[in-house]
Parts: structure tokens; C-alpha cells; sequence
């Protein structure tokens, strides 16, 4: 049986996976006065400025669901990809003094960061329940097209952590530059806006940031109860378990030069 070698590690170190986990966890919510609520009370602050602003400071059609449940199905798939890599990219340089006198799986650290926005998001994903019910979106068999596409956002958003989690290593530009990239790419992909309005030569430049694919086809599964095409997703896959594996193989490669650049 074919063995993949980011499971294989993982699985000889799962414990220490877990302690990290719930490390990662604690520190996020140590002291806090609202605790883990907070994973609810940032989206949903999100979702209720957009709202302000497009429905009564600037007016504008965005589309034909009700604005809240259009924003929240869009803030919460981007709000695990950035969560995670503001915890993923400094994960290594946070820890030099455990990279630096003991081995284990680096991967473990941005990995554990990834699980904290798993968690966070699957807090969050309460509230969208609560808001289907509320404005009684109707849920259909394409709402099953949402495994394979959480699945593409999972790969997609650990191959972009290991990327640049070890560049920021050797780099130490890259968590300086992480805020504005994620603001770039916030602009980039329709969380606040649809792609069915904007020209076809817009659509093609912005679906190049496959996060624009993940975002609008959870939308279409979920929101507006139609399927995906099954072909499209078929690329996407390719291209990001690619990214994946070269992202990891990348990883693999400069981690052994850690201890010794960190």
C-alpha cells in the first residue's frame, strides 16, 4: 500500500501532534475574557459590517440572498485560510528554542495552528446553521459537494503554510509581508462580493487564486443548492494536491538547515 510521507511522520509523532494542538489552543484563549466565543465573535462582526455597509451606507445589489448568510458563507472558509497562516508562518521561528535542541516533525508546528482554525472554524460554522434556519435556505444533495471542496481548502491552505512557514525562516520578510499579501488576496477572492456580476475577463484573472474557486463553489453548494462541476473541481484538485506536493517536498528539504539558519 502506498504510503504518504507527511502521514507516515505524522503518525509516528500523533501524540506530540496533540500536545501541540492543544497547547496552540490554550495560549489562544488564555486570559481571554470572551474565551473561545471569540471564534464566533470575529466573523460574525465581519459579516455585520458588511452588511451595514452595503445595505444602508453604500447600497449596493451584490446579490439576490439575503446579505448575511451571502457574507458568512464567504467569511468562513476565508477566515480558516488566513487564521491559519498568521498562526502557521511564525510557527517555526516562535519555537527556535524547541527546533533548536531536540528533533521532531517541524511540520508539526504549522500543522498544529492549521487544527486551532479546524476547531475555531467548526465554532463558527454554528452561526451559518443558525442563519439557514432563520432565512430558511433549503439544503439539497449538492450540500454533499462541500466534503471534496473543504478538502481542496485544507490542501490548499497547508501547502501555502509550509511554503512560506520555511521561507520565513531563511526570510524573515515573509511575516512582515504576510498582512499585506492577505489583505491583496482578501480583494482577490469574492467573499464580499459575487463573480456572477463581473465580466468574463475578470472572472478569468480571478479564478487564478484558487481560493476564488473554493469560496464561490462552497457558496453555490450550500447557499444556492446547486451543483459544481465536476471537471473543474477535477483540475483544481490536480493542481493543488501538486502544490502540495511540492510544497512538502520543498519543506523536507530546507528543514534540515533549521536549527543551524533560525
Amino acid at each position: 500500500m502506498m504510503r504518504i510521507p507527511l502521514v507516515s511522520r505524522l503518525n509516528m509523532y500523533r501524540d506530540l501532534l496533540l500536545v501541540f494542538i492543544w497547547r496552540e489552543f490554550a495560549i489562544r484563549y488564555k486570559q481571554s475574557l470572551i474565551g473561545i466565543a471569540w471564534a464566533i465573535f470575529q466573523p460574525v462582526m465581519m459579516m455585520l459590517m458588511f452588511v451595514f455597509v452595503f445595505a444602508y451606507v453604500m447600497p449596493v445589489q451584490i446579490s439576490d440572498y439575503p446579505y448575511a448568510i451571502f457574507f458568512y458563507a464567504g467569511i468562513l472558509p476565508w477566515g480558516f485560510f488566513a487564521s491559519s497562516l498568521n498562526y502557521a508562518i511564525p510557527s517555526l521561528t516562535n519555537h527556535y528554542n524547541l527546533i533548536t535542541k531536540i528533533y521532531f516533525p517541524r511540520e508539526i508546528l504549522p500543522l498544529a495552528g492549521i487544527a486551532v482554525a479546524v476547531i475555531d472554524s467548526l465554532i463558527a460554522g454554528v452561526v451559518y446553521v443558525v442563519l439557514s434556519v432563520l432565512y430558511q435556505v433549503p439544503v439539497t444533495w449538492n450540500a454533499l459537494w462541500l466534503l471534496p471542496l473543504l478538502v481542496l481548502l485544507f490542501l490548499f491552505t497547508v501547502s501555502v503554510a509550509l511554503l512560506l512557514s520555511s521561507l520565513n525562516v531563511y526570510y524573515r520578510d515573509v511575516k512582515i509581508a504576510i498582512g499585506f499579501l492577505l489583505q491583496l488576496w482578501f480583494f482577490a477572492t469574492p467573499v464580499f462580493y459575487s463573480i456572477d456580476r463581473l465580466p468574463a475577463m475578470i472572472k478569468y484573472i480571478l479564478f487564478i487564486n484558487p481560493m476564488t474557486f473554493i469560496v464561490e463553489n462552497i457558496r453555490r453548494c450550500i447557499l444556492e443548492g446547486r451543483g459544481v462541476v465536476w471537471w473543474q473541481v477535477a483540475i483544481m484538485f490536480v493542481f493543488i494536491a501538486g502544490l502540495f506536493v511540492m510544497s512538502y517536498r520543498f519543506f523536507t528539504r530546507v528543514e534540515k538547515k533549521f536549527a543551524d539558519v533560525i
